[in-house]
């Protein structure tokens, strides 16, 4: 499990950078509906990936399976979001509902992994 952690970890480094990216830099920079994009692209991606850090400490199939769900979801969830924002275009709007589901799956499939740790 140990690339999920280093993904899930690498995930929440991202999600905070872009918050703090929304607050400071991009504050002046961006429409206010750009930067509230941003931060529920944030939001979204750090709740994944602290789920993915609390899943990498599990074992068995479907906490990893439900691990890479939720944390693939989330980036391609927020990337899409952040896409949009940054560079105005909609051509990775197609993204956001595939990471969405993405992420509801591996919520589904959570809820049926064994809760056992290494």
């Amino acid at each position: 499990m140990r690339p999920l952690n280093i993904a899930a970890a690498l995930s929440g480094l991202l999600a905070l950078g872009f918050l703090v990216a929304a607050a400071h830099p991009l504050r002046d920079a961006l429409a206010a509906a750009d930067l509230e994009r941003i931060k529920l692209a944030a939001f979204v991606q750090m709740g994944a990936a602290c789920a993915g850090l609390a899943i990498a400490n599990r074992s068995g199939r479907l906490n990893l399976i439900a691990g890479a769900l939720i944390v693939g979801g989330a980036a391609l969830f927020a990337g899409a979001l952040y896409a949009i924002s940054l560079t105005g275009s909609r051509a990775f709007a197609a993204l956001a509902p595939i990471g969405g589901s993405a992420l509801i799956l591996g919520w589904a499939v959570l809820a049926f992994a064994k809760p056992t740790q290494h």
